[in-house]
């Protein structure tokens, strides 16, 4: 377990990935119909509804999963191989360039498990496009959050 986390500021690590998360969610629900984009809080929700083990729960479920997932997904952006590879000295460049990466690698395994037959996948992929604009937008906010908020130094 150490060597995960050898090079990473963990507390700064905890407090970039929460806030990106609550910002990210944030921006989606503050905005939601900007330029005819955002919103997309809406259509998760929908989704967890297809499941129908959360009935009832579905806003908690999101919320609680979008905060958790930011959390442990930002462990690749800390991870310090990928954090030095990243463009840009520190920051917000890196978070930003980090974001639009992490978007790409989203749609690719995506594609990739919709092509496997993945049902709730297939859903999520056949959204309008404005929705998959605002995801990639809100991805580049997360991304940029991380970084703004991340230093890699316990100093």
């Amino acid at each position: 377990m150490s060597e995960i986390v050898r090079g990473v500021n963990f507390k700064s690590y905890l407090f970039a990935s929460l806030v990106a998360g609550y910002v990210m969610m944030g921006v989606d629900l503050m905005l939601d119909g900007f330029l005819g984009l955002f919103g997309t809080y809406r259509t998760y929700i929908e989704l967890i509804k297809l499941w129908g083990i959360f009935k009832g729960l579905e806003d908690w479920v999101m919320a609680v999963g979008h905060m958790a997932n930011s959390v442990v997904l930002a462990l690749v952006f800390v991870y310090p191989t990928i954090y030095e590879r990243l463009p840009g000295r520190k920051g917000l460049v890196k978070g930003i360039s980090f974001g639009v990466l992490w978007h790409i690698v989203v749609l690719m395994v995506l594609v990739i498990t919709a092509f496997g037959g993945a049902r709730f996948i297939k859903e999520f992929l056949s959204m309008p496009l404005k929705e998959h604009v605002s995801l990639f937008l809100l991805h580049v906010v997360w991304g940029g959050v991380l970084g703004w908020l991340y230093t890699k130094d316990n100093t």
